[in-house]
């Protein structure tokens, strides 16, 4: 059953993939999100656990994080892959993928588990897995935000990220994808990438639903209704 506000005059369906994360926290934060920037719009929230639910009507999808591997491997074992895969590559719908999410939507994957695994294969990134290190290495910091995220979403240049055993991009394979946040470590001599766009794609390599910030969710639900206000 989906959980939604009251009926207002444009709704917008999100699917969130429930087989591991904060799907809970995601559901929250969009809410909260929608409730700030006081935009005339009704948002709803389903779970996605199998083929049947990626349905053409949903507007936009959530892939949250937890393990890559033990998520890629639920998708190929449901029949999820393809659907997914077909399902994002509608440039009607927009996909956001956190942490193991940008990991699933990449083309390539660095440090993969003996014998690989199942990828969606859709956004023209190099991730690489535990790019940070493995779970005690966990911080929390702060993220430089491109003018391109504050151009949507006004305010502070900087945003405090949740890395829990995170990703990072080491590599963009293609112009079309656009870097929305770097991180800067100290023993690096150029900024890490930890968020980025490729047309209606977006992944970003730490947790904004386990934050009381939510201008991602902000700048997630204001693409979903540039996209379905296109033309």
């Amino acid at each position: 059953m989906p959980s939604s506000v009251e009926t207002e005059e444009r709704s917008i369906k999100i699917g969130i993939l429930e087989v591991q994360g904060a799907f809970l926290e995601h559901k929250n934060a969009l809410l909260k999100a929608k409730e700030q920037i006081k935009l005339p719009v009704q948002i709803e929230t389903f779970e996605v656990r199998n083929p049947s639910h990626v349905t053409s009507d949903l507007d936009g999808m959530i892939i949250p994080g937890g393990e890559s591997t033990t998520i890629s491997l639920f998708l190929k074992r449901n029949n999820m892959i393809e659907p997914l895969h077909d399902w994002i590559q509608n440039r009607k719908h927009v996909t956001w993928g956190t942490c193991a999410g940008m990991i699933i939507l990449a083309r390539q994957n660095e440090n993969q588990k003996i014998g690989g695994q199942p990828m969606l294969d859709v956004m023209d990134t190099d991730v690489s897995r535990n790019y940070f290190g493995r779970q005690v290495n966990s911080f929390e910091a702060e993220v430089n935000l491109s003018d391109s995220f504050t151009q949507v979403c006004p305010g502070d240049k900087t945003y405090h990220g949740v890395f829990i055993r995170a990703p990072a991009v080491v590599q963009t394979l293609s112009p079309k994808v656009e870097v929305l946040a770097t991180f800067t470590q100290k023993e690096k001599a150029e900024d890490v990438i930890v968020a980025v766009q490729q047309e209606n794609i977006i992944a970003t390599a730490f947790h904004p639903e386990l934050t009381e910030d939510v201008r991602w969710h902000q700048f997630f639900i204001k693409r979903l209704l540039a996209n379905k206000t296109a033309p």
